[in-house]
């Protein structure tokens, strides 16, 4: 090998652009999926989506929620009516701008109650959290995001001080821990969030149409194994009060956000299988270019095979050398093609924002990829060494 570097070199080229290929694949969809789980553990466990039903204007069917079919106490009866629900907040919200001193911003401003934030898992970072006195009185206090308050705060303590919506203003009394983006890509830290009673009275503008109308009612239940007789069982009651019977469609929808979630993460699994497939060719091809250069260096290498068949060495040592040849140069390429994927796999998803994940047994796949291929294609080259003819191999050598 140390004799012909440069053919040694020109074997391993296509191990290491496979191994790189695999390598920086396999980083990229660890680091996706670790991101998914983690937007998934963002939204809340065990959770259920009500959200009013689609108005069909003209035969074309309107984006839901143009029907404010869903009240607040549509949320008490499945709370009461429902088995294993734990939680069931009501939600209004829309997109508004919002004032601080001389700075704004647009953004969600949500009215919930404080059963909201216990469904979300929503912690505070400084301050508190709305609670029952808040929206009993409808209080002007707002607990805002992390984005909301760089936005609109630059730095400064945005507890105590005001931030006007519409006509109003809203003192705020905390800011939320930060919880990234969500599955569909939304910054879940750019929202505000206003007592539901404030929301209605003074700020949403929903009040004038039906005072007891919400957007959304978020379900929260005891155990992933009941959601599916939850879902069941919340649209029997919904159909109930809203008296709809026979065939007559909902006016409403369901939605199970894990599943809507591992949707995305199912077609995104899909997406790498296919990517590392055509990484794997290109390791497949480097192990064709290693055979052909071990059945190259067969010929070539006729007196040293003659030689030691001859002072007798026998035809298992012969391929034991030439296999351990090809496994040991896939195994440099493989440990060349792990530092290159490395480096590449840091600095272009970086650069690109995509998240990247790491671990040891990517590493151990990626060697014994790289020996794999080795033995695998040697076969071959070994196995014409070792059934040579030691008089016909010095006879054409000489």
């Amino acid at each position: 090998m140390r004799a012909h570097i440069s053919r040694s070199i020109l074997a391993v080229t296509g191990v290491v652009i496979g191994i790189a290929a695999v390598v920086i694949v396999v980083a990229v969809a660890e680091g996706a999926r670790a991101e998914i789980s983690r937007q998934i553990n963002s939204l809340g466990s065990n959770l259920l989506l009500v959200q009013p039903g689609a108005q069909v204007a003209g035969g074309v069917r309107q984006p839901a929620g143009t029907v404010l079919s869903l009240t607040t106490a549509d949320a008490l009866a499945i709370a009461r009516e429902v088995p294993d629900i734990v939680i069931a907040a009501p939600f209004v919200g829309e997109e508004k701008t919002t004032i601080s001193g001389d700075l704004n911003w647009s953004t969600l401003v949500a009215g919930v109650t404080p059963k909201f934030f216990e469904a979300r898992g929503w912690r505070v970072a400084d301050g508190q959290l709305l609670n029952d006195d808040h929206v009993a009185s409808a209080a002007k206090v707002v607990v805002i995001g992390r984005t909301v308050a760089r936005e609109l705060f630059k730095g400064s303590d945005p507890l105590g001080r005001f931030v006007r919506i519409e006509r109003s203003s809203y003192l705020v009394i905390g800011v939320l821990a930060e919880k990234g983006q969500d599955f569909t890509g939304r910054d879940q830290d750019d929202v505000m969030f206003i007592p539901l009673s404030s929301a209605k009275i003074f700020t949403i503008g929903r009040s004038q149409v039906n005072p007891e109308a919400v957007h959304t009612i978020l379900v929260k239940t005891e155990s992933a194994q009941s959601m599916q007789a939850a879902e069941t069982a919340i649209a029997r009651v919904l159909r109930l009060r809203h008296k709809i019977v026979g065939r007559k469609a909902d006016d409403f929808r369901i939605q199970n956000l894990i599943q809507v979630a591992q949707t995305s993460d199912r077609a995104y699994r899909q997406f790498t299988s296919l990517v590392s497939t055509l990484a794997g060719i290109s390791l497949l091809v480097g192990g064709i270019g290693v055979m052909n250069i071990m059945l190259v260096s067969v010929t070539e290498r006729i007196n040293e095979i003659g030689v030691r068949l001859a002072f007798g060495a026998r035809p298992q040592d012969i391929r034991r050398q030439f296999l351990l040849e090809a496994v040991l140069l896939c195994t440099i390429g493989g440990l060349l093609g792990l530092i290159v994927g490395y480096v590449c796999a840091r600095a272009i998803p970086s650069a690109l924002g995509w998240p990247i994940e790491f671990n040891g047994q990517m590493a151990l796949i990626a060697i014994a990829c790289s020996s794999l291929v080795g033995v695998v294609f040697g076969l071959l080259p070994a196995e014409r060494a070792a059934r040579s003819d030691p008089a016909a191999l010095l006879r054409s050598g000489l």
